[in-house]
């Protein structure tokens, strides 16, 4: 019997991409999780989330895990946004990586961190886009707080936040400016969005169509920004992981 827990990092930062992480894992090895302190990367000091993914990674490779990250940029965000909305764009994406984690052979549960304020229509949606789904001898569990109630769920969430972390750390440094978390709670992300939008285009590290990216950008330049070219191949065909 197998578990595949998927969940996502960055769904509602202004700066840098929404990364889902996924893990196949053998229900008998759950227990090492719960040994090693897997639970939802939110409660992790940032040093104990890097801690925990070196010991999922390693230990993946010892015991035979999958693991599939999707980094989804904001370009990717923006395109999604167009077409449909976000939860619609993560409803892909997690059907996707549950269908590259598929086994050849046994049974399991698919465990997801809904983020529809409807779970059983989050997991509902994924089914549709799951072919064959059910499969043989499998169930899905969609659910609200799964990264903390799960063991599967936490440890793809340890591995998606800890993947958009190093890529915003990166671009900090290759931009040579502190970029904060990303997100529009952070004063240090506030301070920097006016020095991305200072040409005739957005920085591509944002999401333009975010609102605090447009208020900043309305004030600045006294209109709305351009509205982003959408990707001809469609958003989840963007794939690329970190590492």
């Amino acid at each position: 019997m197998w578990r595949i827990g998927i969940d996502e990092a960055g769904r509602g930062p202004a700066i840098g991409p929404l990364v889902v992480g996924s893990i196949l894992i053998p229900e008998d090895d759950l227990p090492m999780l719960k040994e090693a302190g897997i639970t939802d990367s939110k409660l992790l000091s940032h040093d104990r989330r890097i801690q925990l993914d070196d010991w999922i990674r390693t230990t993946a490779l010892e015991r035979g895990w999958m693991i599939e990250l999707h980094v989804s940029t904001p370009a990717e965000i923006d395109s999604a946004m167009a077409a449909t909305n976000l939860n619609d764009h993560e409803i892909s994406l997690f059907a996707s990586l549950a269908r590259k984690l598929r086994p050849d052979k046994g049974g399991g549960i698919l465990q997801v961190d809904a983020c529809d304020t409807d779970a059983r229509r989050f997991g509902n949606n994924i089914a549709s886009r799951i072919n064959g789904w059910p499969w043989e001898n499998w169930t899905m569990d969609s659910r609200h707080s799964a990264d903390l109630h799960l063991l599967a769920v936490g440890a793809a969430s340890i591995v998606a936040k800890v993947a958009r972390d190093h890529w915003i750390e990166q671009l900090s440094q290759e931009m040579g400016m502190d970029l904060g978390s990303g997100y529009p709670s952070d004063p240090k992300t506030i301070a920097a969005i006016p020095s991305l939008i200072t040409g005739e285009q957005p920085h591509t590290c944002l999401r333009w169509g975010w609102a605090t990216v447009q208020r900043v950008w309305e004030a600045t330049h006294g209109s709305l920004p351009p509205q982003r070219p959408i990707d001809p191949d469609g958003p989840v065909s963007a794939q690329r992981t970190l590492f």
